[in-house]
């Protein structure tokens, strides 16, 4: 019985040292500047557009078990009132293959909502969830824009036994613990504020707030889901009339891991087309290209090469962001009348 639960005690103590050294809980992404909402529920609306993205990540390329983030997000103003003018605007009705990006909005209120559901996987262990939040943003002047958000959504975590390499295959004790999968159910929450104009942004979130404990099998593993926390800034500079310079800054925190900072700055040009570059400290170096194409889609690829110990190891990190914007349809009607209405001005105005 003594070696019974002194086996028990010795799995849960390598599960749990198993998920805290993945001390960075929650994914991270090259591309979460281009859209912040990613790692802040208030972020969501800023343009007068719907805006849908997929994510797909994929890390240690070659070696089985790395980690792979799958995301899927979308957000969007809405009319809060009944019969509430329409909020979102045209978008695109040129129908041009190389458009201009959407245009950041200020100076009025916003009603947000918007939802993200993602799967993270590293090895054994997988996390799949999913969310809602809601948003509202307030003017603090002509040029500035304050917003507050909240998330609420659930999350699956999961451990994979036949991923799982025993020195002893057949124990007994792990099996009998653990089974051929073990996985929790819990509720979770995330929260954050941003302030905005057409060139600044600064986000302030935090996720993971409930810090649930990891309990597997009705057992509780000494492990938590830490609350982590984000802090995300850009500027965009005008180089000239067709260049724009925007650098950004994302500090993330989590208890029980060193503080990771990325840094790095996109160059635009005609609000269509960016290359970019980043760095996150001791960790690696990451190059990213993208562009608006195809009526309203926008693409974007990164590539993250290690800088530290297992730089050779890593063998690099692809990542490919897919998204499309949606804006209110063209009201041609409206515009018909309003040409006629001018032609009918035109006409009495001649001599």
């Amino acid at each position: 019985m003594k070696n019974m639960i002194f086996k028990s005690v010795l799995v849960f103590t390598v599960v749990s040292a198993a998920i805290s050294i993945h001390a960075q809980q929650e994914y991270q992404l090259a591309n979460s500047p281009f859209n912040p909402y990613l790692l802040n529920p208030a972020a969501g609306g800023m343009t007068d557009v719907m805006q849908f993205e997929i994510t797909s990540r994929s890390q240690w390329l070659g070696y089985e078990g790395g980690p792979r983030t799958f995301l899927a997000s979308g957000n969007s103003q809405f009319a809060f009132k009944k019969g509430e003018k329409n909020v979102l605007g045209e978008f695109n009705i040129q129908d041009e293959k190389l458009f201009e990006g959407p245009k950041v909005s200020v100076a009025k209120k916003k009603h947000i909502i918007g939802g993200k559901i993602w799967n993270d996987n590293i090895g054994p262990f997988s996390k799949t969830s999913f969310q809602g939040s809601y948003a509202y943003h307030l003017p603090l002047s002509k040029k500035l824009n304050f917003g507050v958000g909240i998330g609420l959504g659930m999350s699956n975590f999961s451990l994979d036994q036949n991923k799982v390499n025993l020195y002893q295959a057949d124990d007994n004790t792990y099996n009998q613990f653990l089974g051929n999968s073990s996985q929790q159910n819990l509720g979770d929450a995330q929260a954050g504020f941003v302030v905005y104009g057409e060139k600044f942004y600064f986000g302030l979130s935090s996720t993971q707030i409930l810090k649930n404990s990891v309990v597997l099998n009705n057992i509780m593993t000494g492990s938590n889901f830490n609350r982590h926390y984000f802090t995300m800034m850009k500027y965009k500079f005008t180089l000239s009339k067709t260049m724009h310079l925007e650098p950004s800054l994302i500090v993330k925190s989590v208890s029980n891991s060193p503080i990771s900072i990325d840094l790095g700055a996109r160059l635009i040009s005609k609000n269509r087309s960016w290359v970019g570059i980043q760095y996150r400290n001791n960790s690696s170096l990451i190059f990213q290209v993208g562009s608006n194409l195809l009526k309203n889609l926008y693409i974007s690829y990164a590539y993250e090469q290690s800088t530290g110990k297992v730089r050779v190891a890593s063998n690099g990190t692809h990542e490919i962001q897919l998204g499309f914007y949606l804006g209110k349809n063209r009201n041609m009607e409206n515009e018909l009348k309003e040409g006629k209405k001018k032609e009918e001005k035109a006409q009495e105005s001649k001599p």
